[in-house]
């Protein structure tokens, strides 16, 4: 991957001076079983969508989840006053971010970052996959000539407030978390460098990117029925 390391090669030398600036926390992931995420993110998909009479297809990304395991059961949380529930996990965040490249492709600082949140409601251990839609408008899509699917994405999943570490302290990709993860930033060095420079970007192009529910065309939408949507918790519903 010699372009990608190019262009996250000067990222990748602050990270190594700061480590403890931008390297994922050890301690404060939710924990796995026998290496395993208690949610796995199961593949990541993009296809163009024409939306309710819009005249540019918007750009939909597809998270396809698998609830394995309630983390509470393995952990209980101190001062609990009831037994966590087996077959269910609840509170699944899932915040996705999407890159592409500038016009040149040459400096990373210039790309554009785009990043959105839903939260699950509730997933059933075992139970069938559903899958959380993230839409990028189609006019922006015109504007700035976005190819279908971005250079680069990400995927963090939190549950019930606890983010599931994307890399073990090897460095390694979690299990189940493979797809979570564009494969030319599968690296830890080099995904570190991606998250940075995403992180300090993404302020930028807050609210285009947007989930499912706050787009009120996506009802048109022609939905895999394979993968059904979850129920969500509406962060946004309490807003004024």
């Amino acid at each position: 991957m010699p372009h990608v390391r190019a262009v996250f090669a000067y990222v990748m030398a602050v990270c190594l001076s700061l480590p403890a600036a931008f390297a994922q926390s050890k301690a404060e992931g939710a924990p796995v079983a026998g290496g395993k995420a208690p949610v796995s993110v199961k593949s990541v998909h993009f296809d163009p969508a024409k939306l309710g009479g819009q005249k540019h297809p918007w750009i939909r990304m597809q998270v396809e989840l698998q609830a394995n395991f309630n983390p509470e059961s393995k952990e209980p949380k101190e001062g609990a006053k009831k037994a966590a529930n087996k077959g269910w996990v609840d509170k699944v965040k899932v915040t996705v971010t999407q890159i592409y490249k500038s016009g040149t492709g040459k400096d990373a600082s210039e790309f554009t970052y785009y990043r959105a949140a839903a939260t699950v409601l509730t997933m059933e251990v075992g139970g069938s996959t559903r899958s959380v839609y993230f839409y990028l408008p189609g006019d922006v899509v015109a504007r700035d000539r976005l190819k279908a699917t971005p250079d680069y994405y990400y995927v963090q999943v939190e549950v019930g407030g606890t983010e599931v570490p994307l890399f073990d302290e090897r460095g390694k990709i979690t299990l189940g978390m493979d797809a979570a993860i564009h494969k030319q930033i599968q690296d830890k060095k080099l995904f570190d460098g991606a998250k940075d420079l995403a992180d300090r970007g993404v302020a930028a192009n807050t609210g285009i990117l947007r989930p499912q529910f706050l787009v009120p065309y996506s009802i048109f939408d022609q939905l895999p029925a394979s993968s059904p949507s979850p129920e969500f918790i509406r962060e946004d519903a309490g807003a004024r």
